[in-house]
Formats: structure tokens, sequence, C-alpha cells
């Protein structure tokens, strides 16, 4: 069997069908795509397929590899040059720069590779005035083209185009309805025999599945050993097996991104049911906290291992999958081109290829099927007989017992269970008199950090409040006052009066003082303990409703979407899986530094790196620990303007820690915000305040640089979930990511307005505003990085996308001085910088 013997392959051949096409200058064959621009680099990478992908320029004789890339001849050679020498053995091979397949050459090297014929056999003769007849021999004046058989027809060939029924189903075009359409012309230039010089190729063989010219018949594929057929003959079979393939593999393609979302969404809920697994632990640990803190710590950290465990292969899997996706998206791309452009004899020269490599890609798809997931449960009926022996146990898809009753996922047999507890009796309450407990459903939970520290009935608690300070007292707070709250209310209330820490050390902001007295006699008094009071309540009314006013917002917002949605092009993009230097393992925020750096905490590789915005690294801090001036999972990173601190906040010992450290990355001190469960969003503000919005409850806390906490307001009225926040003058942006639009309030969290809409801000997760005002919330719903700009009343402006990457979970939205965007992908490990979206 010959492979790639019926066409000239190398740069001699290659100048000869260029020679020949000067010959057939005065016959111009029409293609009704439009030229293709020639970017800059770093775009035409992403979408000129005429350009190197190796050099970055315009294809010279354009080799094809068996995934269907096509690169330099030249580069290929240097590659396989610089990969394996010189010398060609049975077994070389070349591995392509975009997908990484294997392309095996054997002892022919590149001659074994086939020449992308879609690009070097078309030469465009648009500037010819004078178009001949290429379908007869005739060569009289063409009239018109035939879009099937690409042919210029003169008037006897156009008349039997129209009336034979042998050419019913072609296409024909006037050439003069062309030439007003402003359409480039080019013509075909027929492919000719390696071996047999000068004959065409007209024949192919089935049995050697090659293109054959009437010389070859008679030697190398001679019937009746070999099974030939005329091109025109075999045409319509091969082009729709073809097709059926292509449709086959867009097919896939469609399950495929069906099933990416289920593993983003596998990777959303398993989050969701570690946190939820986490909050649980720790509920029962306050329930049981005298016999169980050793069970407890050994539960957290075995859920932590298993959460790690199953995340990362989530991470792999669902990288695997977008590989074959990208791949097939080439593979399509070519295929489509190829039965849309090419003549018979170009497709039965390529034939092979393209079917080997479609064939392979649907064989080879990952398998999907396997289901992560963490569940907790835990025996209460038997506590006080067997403590350690029925604290609880973690359930994950491994585990024949576990119950599951989730739907199943795209392309996925089943989805991540719910997290449940079995067992635990919530009609009975728990031992802190709390009548309700945490669930998936509640839209506000319990922070860990105030319930951990919480012992003793109220009424003990009171015994400790001492007033240092003798200022006008509002009217009198009794004890019959407070009978109304619920305890966990009643423990808040103490927990604010008595917020200083038991400890500091010298490089440790102290907690400020507080007292019940100074927290009910300021503005925002009764608006904060009515907030604090609804953490605990379901069924217990509300002692101080009566008194307040309401603050429920019911209005709508309706959005027109009068703009098209724009393209964003990739400046740079930066970043990949691993611990190394520019690379990231979940990074979870990212900021601006003075110059502009890009700032990235790289969460679970517990440091801060620092890059230039061209992706150029600098430097980076943080060592791993709990300890001060450690990081331990940092989640969100700011910068002072004033000074260039950074702002750092991580898990350390606690829920939450807040560190400083000078812009060179030494640590200077901590600050405590045991208040704060988990920082969603973290800003700087002009005056140098540090603004922090909590996720768990609704709540945004001012914080001044020494670390005391000068005031904070309830946002759980307006919002769900805080995904991040912006500051633009006296007004705070907050993303609601559940609520899909952004609350803005003003510096003392008096309610303003919304902006945005589901279907318009879908899940956002950055918001950035601009010197102008002009409010830009992005999201990556649906795997594409979206970006929504507003004026400042909430109308829409302008609606942007990256259509070139697919994106999970994008964290934060900046906007640089030229008016890039800059976000981060975590569940990708990189940066993207995208290039350019807004002028400011």
């Amino acid at each position: 069997m010959m492979e790639n013997s019926k066409m000239g392959t190398n740069c001699e051949d290659f100048a000869e069908t260029r020679d020949s096409k000067e010959e057939f200058s005065d016959l111009i064959t029409f293609e009704g795509g439009k030229s293709v621009n020639s970017d800059s680099l770093g775009d035409a990478l992403l979408s000129d397929p005429n350009q190197c992908r190796m050099c970055g320029n315009s294809l010279v004789v354009p080799r094809m590899l068996y995934c269907l890339h096509g690169f330099c001849e030249e580069c290929l050679d240097k590659k396989l040059v610089s990969e394996g020498g010189d010398a060609g053995t049975p077994d070389t091979s070349i591995i392509c720069p975009t997908c990484h397949h294997n392309s095996k050459v054997g002892t022919k090297k590149l001659n074994a590779l086939p020449l992308d014929v879609t690009k070097t056999n078309i030469s465009d003769v648009s500037s010819s005035t004078i178009l001949h007849c290429t379908s007869c021999t005739a060569k009289e004046v063409a009239k018109s083209r035939c879009n099937t058989c690409h042919n210029l027809l003169c008037s006897n060939c156009d008349t039997a185009h129209h009336y034979m029924r042998c050419f019913e189903s072609h296409k024909v075009v006037s050439l003069e309805e062309m030439k007003k359409e402003g359409m480039k012309i080019t013509i075909h230039t027929p492919l000719v025999c390696e071996i047999h010089k000068g004959e065409n190729i007209i024949f192919y063989c089935n049995t050697c599945l090659v293109t054959a010219c009437s010389e070859c018949l008679k030697s190398e594929h001679k019937p009746p050993t070999h099974i030939c057929e005329p091109i025109l003959d075999s045409e319509l079979k091969v082009r729709q097996e073809i097709q059926c393939l292509l449709d086959e593999s867009k097919a896939k393609v469609e399950v495929l991104l069906q099933a990416s979302n289920g593993l983003n969404n596998s990777l959303e809920e398993l989050a969701h049911q570690h946190s939820t697994a986490k909050d649980l632990i720790n509920e029962s640990y306050q329930s049981y906290k005298a016999v169980l803190e050793k069970c407890r710590d050994e539960a957290l950290e075995n859920l932590k291992s298993l959460h790690r465990e199953r995340e990362l292969k989530i991470m792999m899997e669902n990288d695997r999958v977008g590989k074959t996706i990208e791949n097939f998206d080439d593979a399509c791309k070519f295929t489509s081109h190829l039965l849309e452009d090419a003549t018979a004899t170009e497709l039965m020269y390529l034939r092979k290829v393209v079917v080997n490599r479609l064939t392979d890609l649907n064989k080879s798809s990952p398998k999907l099927g396997k289901v992560y997931s963490i569940e907790f449960q835990t025996d209460f009926n038997n506590f006080e007989r067997v403590i350690k022996e029925n604290f609880g146990k973690f359930l994950t898809e491994n585990n024949d017992n576990s119950s599951k009753q989730s739907s199943p996922l795209p392309m996925i047999p089943q989805g991540l269970p719910p997290l449940t507890i079995n067992g635990l009796n919530t009609a009975s309450g728990l031992s802190n008199g709390c009548t309700t407990s945490l669930s998936n459903s509640s839209p506000i939970s319990l922070p860990m950090s105030m319930q951990s520290s919480f012992d003793g009935d109220l009424s003990n608690n009171l015994q400790n409040f001492t007033i240092t300070q003798s200022p006008p007292l509002p009217p009198p707070v009794n004890t019959a006052s407070l009978q109304g709250f619920s305890s966990i209310a009643e423990y808040n209330l103490t927990q604010l009066a008595t917020l200083a820490e038991t400890s500091t050390s010298n490089n440790t902001s102290p907690s400020p003082q507080f007292s019940l007295v100074e927290l009910l006699n300021n503005d925002t008094a009764c608006k904060n303990l009515a907030s604090l009071a609804k953490l605990g309540l379901n069924n217990v009314t509300d002692p101080l409703a009566s008194i307040l006013p309401s603050t429920s917002n019911n209005s709508s917002t309706t959005i027109t979407r009068s703009n098209k949605v724009s393209p964003m092009q990739i400046r740079w993009k930066f970043g990949q899986l691993g611990p190394s230097k520019s690379q990231f393992n979940s990074p979870h925020g990212f900021c601006l530094g003075l110059e502009e750096d890009i700032i990235v905490a790289d969460t679970n590789n517990h440091r801060i790196q620092v890059f230039e915005k061209s992706g150029q690294f600098k430097f980076q801090f943080g060592i791993p620990g709990k300890e001060e001036g450690q990081l331990w999972y940092p989640r969100k990173v700011a910068v002072m303007r004033s000074s260039g601190k950074y702002v750092v906040c991580d898990r350390g010992n606690e829920r939450s820690r807040m560190q400083i450290f000078t812009k060179s990355g030494h640590f200077l001190k901590k600050i405590a915000i045991r208040y704060i469960d988990i920082v969603a969003g973290l800003a700087v503000s002009s005056n140098g305040e540090i603004v922090a919005v909590d996720s768990v409850s609704p709540t945004v806390f001012i914080i001044g640089e020494s670390g005391e906490l000068l005031r904070w307001f309830d946002c759980s009225d307006y919002m769900r979930e805080p995904s991040d926040i912006a500051i633009h003058g006296k007004e705070f942006y907050v993303c609601d990511f559940k609520g899909h639009n952004v609350v803005v309030f003003n510096e003392t969290g008096q309610y303003l307005r919304r902006i945005g809409c589901e279907g318009v801000t879908n899940f956002p997760n950055g918001i950035d505003i601009s010197d102008a005002g002009d409010v830009l919330i992005g999201d990556s719903h649906g795997n594409r990085f979206h970006v929504a700009v507003f004026s400042r009343d909430g109308s829409l402006v302008s609606e942007f996308e990256c259509p070139y990457v697919k994106v999970s979970r994008c964290c934060g939205l900046k906007i640089t001085s030229e008016g890039y965007v800059v976000t981060l992908a975590k569940n990708n490990h990189h940066v993207l910088v995208l290039n350019t979206l807004y002028i400011m």
C-alpha cells in the first residue's frame, strides 16, 4: 500500500505547483469566502488559519500532521531535527505543538505528510480581466461558475449545467453577479501524480485508499488486484461518509460540552458539599464540645483530605475533556472547510487522513461516568453510650452503602449527592438553645468563629458585661427586652459587646473594645442588632420589628439588550496547574498593584505571586502555615494605594484571618477578623479603609489600617450571596452571585439601587468601576467570560465576550490604564488579560 505517493510532496514540487498556478492565471475560479486579515501574532494564532502556529508567519509549503493541524514545512523540519535528529527511523514521529498528537512519519520523514492542498492548490486571480472556461477544451470566455464542480463555464457549458440531469444538483452563479459583490476569486490547480510527472490524478484506489493517475492503473494499482474507480464516481459516496463522521463528531462535541458543564457543576457541588459538611461538623461539635474536640479535629482533617483528593481528580478530568473538545473543534473546522471548498480530487487525496483523525477522536474520547461525592453521617441516638465510635464518618462515591439522590449530569450516570447527617434530631434542638439547624436552604448561616467561642447560657455571659464609660444612655434595655431574642441572637449581642481578644502579640492589632451601651448608642445600632438577631430566628418574633422600618425591596429590574455582544481578544494568558513559579493551584483572588502589576492569591499553593501585565513573573512571597506571617489558603488580596502594602485574607487558625505585608512581601501585622466567616470580596477605599464582605451572612465590614472595626452594615435583605466588591467614591458595589445583579450601597449601608439582572449578569463574580463611573460586571456563566458595561444609573451600555477560550469559575475583574480587562480563571489555573475592551 502506498501512502501520500500520488502528489508532489517536497519544496520543488510545491514550486512546480506554484508555477502551474501562474499558467492558469487567465482562468479564474470563485470561492465564496472573504480574504483573511493578517493581525498581530497574539490574535492570529487564535483565529487565522493561514498562519503557522509555530513561527507566527503566513504558511509556506504547509504540511498537515495527522491531527489535521498545518505548519510550515521548514518549521516542521526544524522541529523534527531538534527532537530526533536528521536520520529517519521507522518509529520517527512528530508531536503536534498545538494538540500534542503523535504523527508517525517513519523513514519518509516530512514526505510522509500530505501538503495542505486546500491552501497550496488555490491561487487568487481576482485581478485578472479575461476569464476562460475551465470545464471544456474550447477555452471560450467564461460567463458563470459552478460552485459544485469548481469550474468556470462558457455559454455552452452554462447551458449544459442548467439542463442536463447529471448537473441538476450543481449550483451555478454568474460571474457578473460575483464581481458586484466584491468577492475573492480563486482557481484550483489540478493535482499531479508524483510518480508519473505530468499526469493528472483522476482515479481513486479503494484497495490502497490513495489517489492515482491513469498510468498508475497500468503499474502500481493494476486491476483486478486493485479496485480503482474514477474520482467523480466516488465523490458522492466519500462526501457522504465524511459528512456522517463530521456530524457524529459535532454531536460528540455537544455531548462533551454538556459533560464539561456537568463536571463544572460537580466541582461547584463538591465545594458546596465541602462547605456544608464543614459547617455541620462544627455545629455538631458546638453541641457536644466537651467530649468531641479530638473527634472534630480528626473529622475535619479527613474531610479536607477527601475533598482535596476529589477536587484534584475532577479538575484533571475536566482538563482532559477540555483538551478533547479542542481537538474535536480543530478537526471539525478543517473537515467542514474541506467539504465546502475542496474539489473531488482534493477530497479524495485527504480522505484517509481526515477519516482516520475523526475516527481516532471518536474512539479515544475520555470515558466519563465516575461520580465523586462527600457525605458526612452521624448517629445521635447512641451519643452518650458510644461517643467516639458514632461521632461520624464520611461517605464518598466509593462506598456501596451511600445513598445518592441527585439528578444525573450529562454523560455522567449520577450527580453528586446532597450532604446529609443521618440520625440528627433537629426537632429536639441542640444544647446551645438553637431551635433550628443549618441547612443547604438556609439564607444565612451562623459564623463558626462566633459559634466556637460560645460557652454557657446568656445569663452567665451577661454577668461579665461592664460599662467603662458613662455617655448618655439610650432607653433602658433590661432582661425582659432580651427575652424575645433566640439564644443565638442573644449570644451575638453578647459577643459583639466582648470582641476584645484575650491575647495579642506585638504584631497583632487588638480587637476593638465594646460594651452593650456602645452597641446601642450609635446611628446604626438598631439595624445591626436586628440583622444579627435574624441569625437564630425562624419562628420567633423579632422584638425590634415594631420599631424598625421595613427594608424589603421587591422591585424587579428589566434591562433591554439592544446591543450585540462584541468579541474580546486575548492579549495575554499565563499560568497552569502546578506548584512552580508562574503556576497556580485553584487561585481565588487577585488585584492590581501600584504599577498595575497583577497580584494573585495562589490559594492551594499558600502564596502570593506578583506578575507584570504581560505575565512576566516578578516575585512571590508566603510560607505555608497557620502562624502569623505565614499563609494558609489565601483567598483575597488587595493593595493600599498610599503605601503599596498588601492586605491578604487567608484561613489561618480560624475561619478567616487578615494580614498586612510590605510591598516587598515582608510581614507587618495581623488584624483579627473573628467576626467574618468567609471573605468573598476585598477592597481598599481611597482614604485607606479596608472593606471586606462576608459571603456566609452577607455583611460589609469597614476596618481601619490599624485593625479597628470602624463600622459594618448588613445587606442580607438585598442579596443572597456576595461574590466581589468594588468602591467608587462613597458608593459600595457588591456582586450578588445568586441574585444575578450588583447591589449598590452608600458608605453608611443605605441601599441605593440594583444594576443588572438575570439573563444579562448571570452569576456575577467580578466588578470594577472606570474613572468615568461606568460599571463593568464580569461572569463566566456558560464557560465564556462575559462582561456587561453599565452606566452608574444601571443602564446597559454594551456587552463583550471572549469566544477564544473556555473558562470555569472566573474570580474578579479589574481594568488597567490602557483599558485592558484582567480576570482570573480559578478552575483553569490561569490569568487572562483581554485586549482592548474598554476605553476609560
